[in-house]
């Protein structure tokens, strides 16, 4: 009877043992990120770890995450052998698999870890040493070389606080590629001003003009680490807060109120948009420009407040910040809505809302400003894998053009291209040869950019007859099929 029970129990350990990886929770975004308790059951500098590890890994554009440091030594990583079963066992065959660790601050190493990742400057995102990456390489040998890829990523770590102890599998988190690349958006390379903005309205963050300008002033060139953890960390907190507040308020039969002015008018980045005008309370109106589906501009307005409504509001669109002359306008009757517009969509189109200032008989123009949405832009370029060119796709008048930036260095980049095309796609589900009916062009024949210069690249364009939409993407196609760069779907 104790025999059976022994042998009961010990196939229910190899069961568990077995089956532990199952219950590891996968990460696929920035918004699985914010679910995670960090600062309580999870280290926060187990988030700086994993910025430094997604921005020092390659992806390529088939999702393949090159090794780009020995993980025998560099940056203290070492061997794991998963001895305690935290992970899936390694596969079998031909293909060799090997788990690494990596992310002792302590460790002393001829390659070490930055100095923001082992001393952050900001006090409470410092490491105690327990947090932990470890990462799978898959290893074949192709008879003339040997290949390394990295195809599992986890963020775990120790027991307790010593980081002596085994890894904790309540508190380790696989990362997928999607998520290692969301990462690799907040580059400490990328960290002027228009950068964060742009981040901090791609991931819908609220948060201001000022908190983003406080922010710089504190982590300096790694402000974009900086917001990524103000987005995951602090904003969660800051909510909390915020509806806490809101709650205490309701209770109060007379709240005061304390209205914030803005000190800069030209404040025109900020997601909940700058106020100009006389403010009232709840003031907080988001304005944006968003594409149709046939290449012209649609206004969206939210939150803006019922005592506006009824003094009478109207959402104008201008060609850029500086413009001055409205290129079209609307009275609105509704704190939220939208209007689709005959305008056709270029970059540094804003939307702006103003008093409605009435004329006689029943005419309506544009009054006193009262607050601006952020400029439209165009996304950023991509790599193109292997060579010294980026590939953009942007918009202009409405149409879907792309834009080929050439590194100076890269001299022998017409003969390298020869037989490299960019084509236009509805959508990033269709196959490399289902681009829209005669909307590519061949690479050597992009005209030099004429109102577009940088000091690195040279800049060539193609302006396209297909109307710009959401999903559209541009790709470029080395030779056949073979795709070196995909521009993010349009939004």
């Amino acid at each position: 009877m104790t025999t059976s029970i022994r042998v009961v129990s010990c196939c229910v350990a190899l069961i568990l043992a077995l089956t532990s990886v199952s219950a590891v929770q996968k990460l696929n975004s920035i918004n699985d990120l914010k679910k995670i308790n960090f600062g309580q059951s999870v280290p926060k500098h187990s988030l700086v770890l994993l910025h430094w590890f997604a921005n020092t890994v390659d992806i390529d554009n088939n999702d393949i995450v090159r090794l780009t440091f020995d993980p025998n030594g560099d940056y203290g990583s070492h061997h794991y052998g998963n001895y305690e079963g935290l992970l899936d066992p390694l596969p079998h065959g031909n293909v060799r698999y090997s788990y690494y660790t990596v992310g002792n601050i302590n460790q002393d190493t001829s390659v070490p870890l930055p100095t923001y990742v082992i001393h952050p400057p900001v006090e409470e995102y410092v490491g105690t040493n327990l947090d932990r990456i470890i990462f799978r390489v898959r290893e074949y040998n192709t008879g003339w070389q040997v290949l390394q890829a990295i195809d599992q990523v986890y963020i775990t770590q120790h027991y307790g606080n010593s980081y002596a102890t085994r890894y904790d599998p309540a508190h380790t988190y696989q990362i997928t590629t999607n998520l290692l690349r969301e990462i690799r958006l907040f580059s400490v390379e990328d960290n002027d001003r228009n950068s964060l903005s742009e981040l901090r309205d791609h991931f819908g963050s609220n948060i201001d003009y000022f908190q983003l300008r406080n922010l710089t002033n504190t982590w300096g060139n790694l402000a974009c680490l900086g917001l990524l953890l103000f987005i995951v960390i602090q904003e969660k907190h800051l909510r909390k807060q915020q509806n806490n507040r809101s709650q205490h308020a309701a209770k109060k039969e007379a709240p005061d109120v304390v209205i914030s002015f803005p000190e800069n008018r030209q404040n025109h980045n900020a997601h909940v948009s700058v106020s100009f005008g006389d403010l009232l309370p709840q003031d907080h109106v988001t304005l944006e420009v968003t594409t149709r589906t046939n290449g012209k501009a649609r206004i969206l307005w939210s939150n803006v407040n019922r005592d506006r409504l009824k003094e009478g509001v109207m959402v104008v669109l201008f060609k850029d910040n500086n413009g001055q002359e409205a290129i079209y306008y609307k009275s609105i009757d509704g704190g939220k809505g939208s209007y689709d517009t005959s305008v056709p969509l270029n970059d540094g189109l804003q939307v702006r809302l103003h008093k409605v200032r009435k004329q006689c008989c029943f005419w309506t123009r544009a009054g006193e400003e009262i607050c601006r949405g952020p400029e439209f832009k165009d996304p950023k370029a991509v790599n193109i894998t292997g060579y010294q060119a980026r590939l953009q796709l942007f918009v202009k008048d409405g149409k879907a053009c792309a834009r080929l930036y050439v590194d100076r260095s890269f001299s022998e980049w017409r003969s390298e291209f020869n037989k490299s095309w960019v084509g236009f796609y509805t959508s990033t589900d269709k196959g490399t040869n289902e681009y829209e009916w005669w909307q590519w062009q061949w690479a050597t024949k992009f005209t030099p950019s004429t109102d577009f210069r940088t000091s690195s690249y040279d800049v060539y364009e193609y302006r396209s007859s297909m109307a710009i939409a959401p999903g559209v993407q541009a790709r470029f196609i080395l030779s056949d099929e073979v795709v070196k760069a995909r521009t993010p779907s349009w939004r």
